[in-house]
């Protein structure tokens, strides 16, 4: 260690511990979990500090308690304790807490016996959690000289739902009393092999021992969570009341629209929307037209992609929204729509990196015109036997009703004297018995 630098330490101005950074709540949690260590090294006391460098080895810490517990977690800008499990919520940005003390005495930082050099910093940051999952950040802390050479400690973000987890740039910010307070740390560096930590802006990996140098660094995380809807609808020309099902005729020309919308907390890049014409509706070239949150006027679109490969709209934003509209128009062929109700469905899918939502319209066409009526029944040797049989009982009830009116005629016309009875008939010789 240089004089100079020795002689800058010295004139350090001693604060207290009320003085540090370090008001802010703090559980006091003992380190209680496995996820932390070397486990097996050396302890300390506020009262006994260690005779060597060494970082958050201190067990009664007043501010902290239990200092190999150094890495905590909170919802960012709240008053709320950090601790060592936190639940994301999503949309939500989180503050990850790591604490630095070296617990070296003060007294061994004049000939620089207690001064930790190289001192360095390792985050680690799941990017994606699934439901049910509890993710662990950490947080390792390395010097040249320091007893033991790296120490670590984690805490545990709880996912509901399946979640992205991201870094918040240029959040990750150094707090201490020195003249570094405030750096911010390379991001590329505190993720990657570690990022240099400091209290003197001139020292950059030197800490010397006792309590009025420690601090923290923060940094923050967005919990995002993917996610977009389709909407399909559509109307008869001539209407403007859309609806995800309609009544319509043969002829009739159909409007359709797709609103889709990133209701997540990330962009959607190269959102392609696919769309599945059924047998009885055919497109109307040039009618496809999209609107989107960035170009409100809208643009028309080539023919052809949307039923085939898929149709890319663009790159959106969360919050940001596109529709597409096109026209179809239903067959007027008896061989697609029958007289009588016929129900055809029209689906539509939009794709992102995130996967694929589907969405459909029901079409109830009737056709009550140009309808032919019933045929006639089918005849065969069992349809002509049965009309025989008919006809045969009504040929026979019709001959006895003229013989049985004829018979009554001819009794009223003898009992009127105007004919002759069948004896005095037979008596004149007309008939012969």
């Amino acid at each position: 260690m240089k004089l100079k630098k020795l002689a800058i330490f010295s004139e350090a101005l001693v604060l207290t511990a009320a003085m540090l950074p370090m008001t802010m709540p703090i559980a006091t949690t003992q380190a209680a979990n496995n996820d932390w260590g070397p486990q097996d090294r050396a302890t300390f006391t506020w009262d006994s500090p260690a005779s060597y460098p060494t970082f958050n080895s201190m067990t009664n810490n007043p501010t902290l308690g239990d200092e190999r517990n150094f890495v905590r977690v909170r919802q960012a800008d709240t008053d709320e304790t950090y601790s060592d499990n936190v639940t994301l919520e999503v949309g939500k940005e989180y503050e990850i807490y790591t604490y630095v003390h070296n617990n070296a005495a003060a007294n061994l930082n004049a000939d620089g016996t207690g001064i930790a050099s190289g001192v360095m910093i390792k985050a680690e940051l799941p990017q994606q959690l699934s439901a049910g999952e509890a993710g662990v950040v950490k947080s390792t802390i390395t010097a040249d000289n320091t007893n033991p050479k790296s120490v670590y400690d984690t805490a545990f973000l709880h996912a509901t739902s399946t979640v992205y987890l991201r870094y918040v740039p240029n959040s990750a910010t150094i707090h201490n009393a020195g003249s570094a307070n405030g750096q911010i740390l390379d991001a590329n560096s505190l993720f990657g092999a570690g990022a240099g930590y400091a209290y003197y802006n001139s020292d950059w990996g030197l800490i010397p021992g006792c309590n009025e140098y420690a601090g923290y660094i923060t940094y923050r995380i967005k919990v995002d969570q993917p996610d977009f809807l389709v909407d399909k609808t559509a109307a008869v020309n001539g209407s403007d009341t859309y609806a995800d099902e309609i009544d319509a005729k043969p002829g009739d020309t159909v409007k359709f629209k797709i609103n889709y919308t990133n209701n997540g907390t990330t962009a959607q890049e190269n959102v392609t929307i696919h769309d599945n014409m059924p047998e009885g509706l055919e497109y109307v070239a040039g009618s496809t037209y999209v609107t989107t949150t960035a170009d409100p006027t809208g643009k028309s679109m080539p023919d052809g992609y949307m039923f085939d490969t898929g149709l890319n709209i663009g790159n959106f934003q969360a919050g940001e929204t596109a529709t597409i509209t096109y026209e179809a128009k239903l067959s007027n062929s008896t061989e697609k729509f029958a007289c009588g109700n016929t129900v055809i469905y029209n689906d539509a899918s939009i794709a992102s990196p995130n996967g694929t939502e589907y969405d459909k319209v029901k079409i109830k066409v009737t056709r009550n015109e140009d309808c032919m009526p019933a045929s006639l029944p089918k005849t065969g040797p069992a349809e002509i036997i049965a009309a025989s049989t008919i006809l045969l009982f009504i040929g026979i009830g019709g001959t006895y009703w003229i013989v049985s009116y004829n018979k009554m005629r001819k009794i009223k016309s003898v009992a009127a004297g105007e004919e002759k009875s069948p004896s005095d008939i037979v008596k004149s010789g007309f008939i012969n018995k």
